[in-house]
């Protein structure tokens, strides 16, 4: 009931500042917009908008295939500005997929049957406080800081809580910050406003200070707690390296820290290798421990499906044959005997859209 308190005098906190920036942007002299195609062109922003085809093959043992089948992805991220420069605003992603760990559906082509699906999976409400502070409520998006879904949630995820974040601006060693208190789970429910019933319900919380060193280094170290079960995690990426054979640098780590600790950790080294960026090679090794997200032999989160857990490792390419459209071959391999996919190897054909209708709403 505390916590139910807490969280109604927190909204009403948010509503009030909401408003006192409606008050204020009133009163700020601007033209008007000219016709309702600029009006919406002002404070709507696709963020991404993207179609997905993607050629999969996944097995588990020899002659235990899971997978060999054509899948289809479409997913779009907006941002509605209610006040000025996105200092009020809503944000919502709405993508396929019917689980936490994926947004990819069968296409009917293969082992498996076709089907649609299309859900909104999160939806948010975001207030600027001043020049350092924001503030976000709802279905809010996973903040994994320096680090990937390797050792974190998956991108294809949702979160239901709050968050307040601090931005220091132009400091030396001062790092961003930020505080996320929520519930993470109901990994088969994709619906964000079926989820919104968690908003009075707590399960996770994760504290995070991530730093920019100049344009291309990043790290960041966190502290989190799911289902009461707490680990810390830290990353590093590292881009436009001046190295001969590597320049780009993912390492991170996650580890438990209560309830059977232990250490999972992964690294992914990137190359580009023609001047104009189009084609760059990867690769990945990771390990997760099987029990790394389990309490009383319940999964309690999942990172990325591509990764899950034990050791992996695998190649990738990016190829870039023009402009907005992306065609990503990636492979994986089991190195332990961790009872999951064996093997598994995808092509992914991408063609990113939101630059096109962004352009159209001008």
């Amino acid at each position: 009931m505390a916590t139910l308190r807490f969280r109604i005098a927190l909204l009403c906190l948010f509503l009030l500042l909401m408003v006192a920036s409606l008050a204020n942007a009133a009163e700020e002299p601007g033209a008007p917009p000219s016709n309702k195609i600029e009006l919406l062109a002002r404070h709507l922003h696709f963020l991404s908008m993207d179609a997905y085809n993607q050629y999969r093959y996944a097995d588990t043992a020899p002659s235990k295939i899971a997978q060999r089948d054509l899948f289809y992805k479409v997913s779009t991220t907006m941002r509605l500005s209610l006040v000025g420069e996105d200092k009020t605003y809503f944000e919502w992603r709405a993508e396929s997929g019917r689980s936490f760990a994926s947004s990819f559906d069968y296409a009917g082509a293969g082992m498996h049957p076709g089907y649609w699906s299309f859900n909104m999976k999160s939806l948010f409400i975001g207030q600027r406080i001043g020049t350092h502070f924001e503030a976000q409520a709802g279905g809010i998006e996973y903040d994994r800081g320096a680090g990937t879904e390797a050792t974190y949630a998956d991108n294809d995820g949702w979160l239901e809580g709050y968050r307040l974040h601090f931005t220091p601006g132009v400091s030396k060693y001062m790092p961003d910050l930020s505080a996320t208190i929520g519930y993470a789970g109901d990994f088969l429910q994709p619906n964000v406003f079926a989820n919104f019933r968690r908003m009075e319900d707590e399960n996770y919380m994760q504290f995070l200070a991530d730093k920019h060193f100049g344009l291309n280094r990043e790290a960041s170290a966190e502290v989190d707690s799911i289902e009461a079960v707490r680990y810390t995690r830290e990353a590093l990426h590292l881009r436009k390296l001046p190295l001969l054979v590597v320049d780009e640098m993912i390492a991170e780590t996650m580890t438990r820290v209560s309830d059977d600790p232990t250490f999972g950790w992964s690294g992914t080294l990137f190359k580009t290798i023609d001047r104009a960026g189009r084609v760059r090679l990867g690769a990945f090794v990771s390990d997760m421990p099987a029990g790394i997200f389990l309490k009383d032999k319940q999964i309690i989160f999942l990172n990325g499906d591509f990764y899950v857990v034990g050791q992996r490792l695998g190649p990738n390419v990016r190829f870039i044959p023009m402009r907005n459209l992306e065609v990503v071959l990636m492979g994986s391999t089991r190195t332990d005997n961790t009872p999951s996919t064996r093997y598994r190897g995808q092509v992914t054909v991408c063609y990113h859209f939101a630059g096109l209708f962004n352009r159209a709403l001008r």
